[in-house]
């Protein structure tokens, strides 16, 4: 019998209790490790430098810094993210383009973001 391990995920989301219910939706509901949690523009760089993980999670503003240098080190680093923010596609830079869910979004949004951005197929 061969164990797999969950997929790692980190989360970069500046309101608590955002980041508290994401972490939850992720690990009881979508089977992700959480590996790590940033709310801050400098913690997200340093946990995208360091952490292992298979995908992020970005809120793009974060305590209004425009996280774009934490998704600078995420691409440098090949990891795929999801953007679950409310920001407007066009007002985000074509280079940080990636799959995106709107807040409020569901659990099937969010799955179906990060399979995209995995590069998984769809369920």
């Amino acid at each position: 019998m061969s164990i797999t391990a969950s997929p790692r995920v980190i989360v970069f989301e500046d309101h608590s209790g955002l980041a508290s219910a994401l972490t939850d939706l992720l690990e009881e509901r979508l089977g992700y490790d959480v590996a790590a949690c940033a709310g801050c523009i400098e913690e997200a760089i340093r946990v995208a430098h360091v952490e292992r993980c298979d995908v992020a999670v970005v809120d793009l503003d974060l305590q209004g810094v425009m996280a774009y240098p934490a998704l600078d080190e995420l691409q440098r680093r090949g990891i795929p993210y999801v953007l679950a923010t409310g920001a407007m596609p066009v007002d985000i830079p074509g280079r940080y383009r990636a799959p995106l869910v709107h807040k409020p979004y569901s659990a099937h949004q969010l799955e179906r973001a990060i399979r995209e951005a995995s590069g998984q197929p769809a369920s």
